[in-house]
This record gives C-alpha cells, sequence and structure tokens, in this order.
C-alpha cells in the first residue's frame, strides 16, 4: 500500500481543506484551469470517496460556462448546509460570438433558478454582466428576492467598455433597484464596478469592513451626507478603494443642504475672515473618524476632488495607500503637499445637519464627533503627515512636481515598501531616491 493511503481519513480531509482555502479564487484564477477539488477527486478511488464526504470541498460555486450549470448542482448536493460562495461570471456579445458554450443571455436566469433556493445560505455574491440585457436580468433577479441573511460580501460589476469618461457620464439607464429587500444584516464587504444603488433606500450600508466603488459618474454618486452616514456607521473600516467614484462631487441642487463634497470639503475661510451675512460655511473641520482604516487606494480623481475629500476624513492610521492617479493629465502638485503637511485649522468648528438614517435616528458616529468636536476645538487638527503611519506607498501614475514628490517621501518616515511605476510619474521623480 502507498504511504499515502495509510494516512487517516480526518488527516487527509484537513489536508484537502487547507489546500482547497489556499486555491485562487474563481476571479483570479487562470481560466479553464482544474480547480483543486476536482483535480483531487480524480486522483484515485480513495481519494475520491474523501473528497466527495468532505463538504467543505464543494462551497465554491463558480459560473462561467454552460457546463458549469450541471457541475453548480454536484456542488450543492455535495456541500450539505454549509454556507455558499457564488461567482457567477457572464460574458459580452462579442465573446460569446466567439465562444457558444459561456455563459450569456440565455443562461443568466436558469443559473439563478439554480440558486435561489438556497439563498439562505449564500455567503458571498460575485455577479458579473458584460451586456445591458444580462444587466436587466440581474436587475429582475436582485430586486425579487428577498433577503440573503448570511451574505458578507456583494460584489457587483458591469464591466462595458464605455471608450471615456464622457460616454460613462452620458449614459442613460434606468434608475437603480432595491436588492435584496433591503435588507441584508451580515453584509461586511461591498464592491461595486459600474454599478450604483438607490443610495437613501439602502440600509444595509452600514458596518462595512470594506468599500470599493468604481466607474461612477457624479449624477448616480452617493449624495454626501449619506456617504457620511455609512463611513460613520462603519467604525471597523479597513479597506477603502475608490476608481473614479466615492461621494457626489457637485451638489445636485434638489435638497435644502448641499449634497456634493465640493462644498462639504471646501477649504474653511481663516478664523479671522469677515464674511458676509448669510453665508453657509462647509463643515470641513469636522471629520469622520476613519480609526480602524488600513487600506487606502484612490484611482482616476480629480485633484480638487482629492482634497475636498481628505478634509472630509481623518484616517490617521491607514498602512498602505495606492495612487492611480492618471486622471486627464492633471497634476496633483496641491495633494501631494496636503499629504506631506496638512494645513491645520483651528476656530470655530460647525457641525453639519443631522441627516436621518434608514431607521430614522442620527448617526451615533456623527454624534460622538460632535462631541469631542465641542471638547477641544482643535481634536481633529493633524500635525505632520495626513498619513503618519503610512508603511506601504504604491503608485501606477502620478503626475506632481519633484518638490511635492519629495515632501511627500520625507514626511512618511514609516514607509518600508515603495512601489513605483516611474514611467508614469513625473520626470525627476526617480532622482530624489539618489
Amino acid at each position: 500500500m502507498s504511504p499515502i493511503h495509510s494516512l487517516p481519513v480526518e488527516l487527509l480531509t484537513a489536508i484537502f481543506q487547507l489546500g482547497v482555502d489556499s486555491d485562487p479564487i474563481p476571479d483570479d484564477q487562470i481560466r479553464g484551469q482544474p480547480t483543486f477539488e476536482l483535480l483531487i477527486s480524480h486522483v484515485c478511488r480513495y481519494w475520491r470517496q474523501v473528497a466527495l464526504h468532505t463538504p467543505h470541498l464543494w462551497t465554491t460555486i463558480h459560473f462561467r460556462t454552460r457546463a458549469h450549470m450541471a457541475r453548480a448542482d454536484a456542488y450543492l448536493a455535495r456541500n450539505g448546509k454549509l454556507p455558499i460562495d457564488i461567482y457567477v461570471d457572464t460574458c459580452s456579445e462579442d465573446d460569446y460570438q466567439l465562444r457558444k458554450d459561456l455563459l450569456f443571455r440565455r443562461e443568466f436566469l436558469p443559473v439563478f433558478d439554480i440558486l435561489l433556493p438556497h439563498i439562505d445560505r449564500w455567503r458571498e455574491l460575485h455577479l458579473i454582466v458584460a451586456d445591458l440585457e444580462c444587466k436587466s436580468y440581474a436587475r429582475k433577479v436582485l430586486s425579487t428576492c428577498g433577503t440573503a441573511p448570511a451574505l458578507t460580501t456583494l460584489q457587483l460589476w458591469h464591466v462595458q467598455n464605455w471608450g471615456n469618461s464622457e460616454r460613462l457620464y452620458n449614459h442613460i439607464g434606468p434608475p437603480p433597484v432595491v436588492v435584496f429587500g433591503g435588507a441584508l444584516p451580515s453584509l461586511k464587504h461591498i464592491i461595486l464596478q459600474g454599478v450604483n444603488l438607490p443610495w437613501s433606500r439602502s440600509p444595509f450600508l452600514r458596518n462595512l469592513s470594506t468599500i470599493e466603488f468604481a466607474l461612477h459618474s457624479d449624477n448616480v454618486r452617493m449624495p454626501f451626507e449619506l456617504w457620511r452616514d455609512m463611513l460613520n456607521n462603519s467604525p471597523n473600516l479597513l479597506r477603502l478603494s475608490l476608481l473614479f467614484a466615492g461621494p457626489r462631487a457637485a451638489p445636485s441642487g434638489t435638497s435644502a443642504v448641499p449634497d456634493g463634497i465640493e462644498w462639504w470639503g471646501a477649504e474653511p475661510p481663516p478664523p479671522d475672515a469677515v464674511l458676509a451675512p448669510g453665508t453657509r460655511l462647509p463643515p470641513s473641520t469636522d471629520p469622520v473618524q476613519l480609526l480602524q482604516l488600513r487600506d487606502l487606494l484612490l484611482n482616476n480623481l480629480e485633484c480638487d476632488y482629492l482634497l475636498a475629500l481628505f478634509r472630509t476624513l481623518h484616517a490617521p492610521n491607514v498602512r498602505s495607500l495606492h495612487l492611480g492617479l492618471d486622471f486627464e493629465d492633471q497634476e496633483f502638485t496641491p495633494f501631494m503637499a496636503y499629504l506631506a503637511a496638512p494645513p491645520r485649522h483651528r476656530g470655530v468648528k460647525l457641525s453639519p445637519p443631522a441627516s436621518p438614517l434608514a431607521n430614522g435616528g442620527a448617526s451615533a458616529g456623527t454624534a460622538a464627533a460632535r462631541d469631542r468636536a465641542a471638547a477641544d476645538p482643535g481634536v481633529h487638527d493633524g500635525v505632520g503627515p495626513k498619513l503618519p503611519m503610512l508603511e506601504r506607498l504604491s503608485v501606477s501614475a502620478l503626475r506632481c512636481s519633484v518638490d511635492s514628490w519629495r515632501a511627500l517621501l520625507a514626511a512618511s518616515r514609516r514607509v518600508k515598501r515603495l512601489e513605483v511605476d516611474f514611467s508614469q510619474v513625473s520626470e525627476g521623480a526617480f532622482d530624489v531616491l539618489l
């Protein structure tokens, strides 16, 4: 007997579980490569029997081709009643013309016919659509399926080649729908790319650990007060990633209080400034406290927008910062200077108007921030760099003056790892390191 066959079933099962846990998630796997659980279940009869009786191996269900639909039935039969992670990857019309075995319009609803009876066990849902008709099917499914009580991760991607930001901005689609009946009590991680929600009717946007928003034109972005509530009510937020997305920039003109970050995050006037009667000052000196935030990723955002955004945030414990600021040849020297040494503003502290939450109550985080501001007018003022605990800085694109780049590096004394694509940054940036 081979030594491997002498291993106790319990030990072999534990090895299998470690193997499947280390396997890349479907989003990161090489397409067409067999998954770990399929490989080990085809080694020999003994391994197959052990694998088939190990429910943990069959909890990740990936749909990309028609054959995966039959495979999903087998996985669901093998994983008992364990929570399941679902990846649905549909293709574009061009890809479908090249490969008829891919999931497209005709297969979309049957895929969810397989999954919906198990919605109480959904732990993660990763849904990618690359076709407007498939997106309409997704709207239908997610707006009628009811709650998913165990769902911790929701990732919705609409992948389409818009060509440029103007085409994205001018695309007019149907208004967003309420998903999962507005109830996702276990949600911790939300990733939205090219997909927006009815923000005021999505009360599950709280208690989050991960927020990743991408490709949201300004007219569909979250009003600033709702953005602020989401952050204030996510005190354990660890990761924030924005790619041409974030809170609304320009006021919509539909609310009594300006709802764009251009007002909320505007540069406050000096303490001795003489203001005209009735002037409404921005509450930029009462920032959201993101004390647990560790990873911050910023891509394709304007310089003025970033300055306004950072004036409304206090995240002193960020360890990792990524900058991919290739936005229409803009220059980001003011933002780099702000990160290196943000100005200190003391004097009158203005509290923003309370914005109602879904449950009708005021934000506890906002109230606490007001109390701290009242106790110490300078409580939010920083000394030194904006991100004093930064340990890792990666830059894929950046245009700024050499002096501001040098100032940021000099201020970031804790940085242990620096990754820069110097072909995409300003000339002379590399020489600063010499």
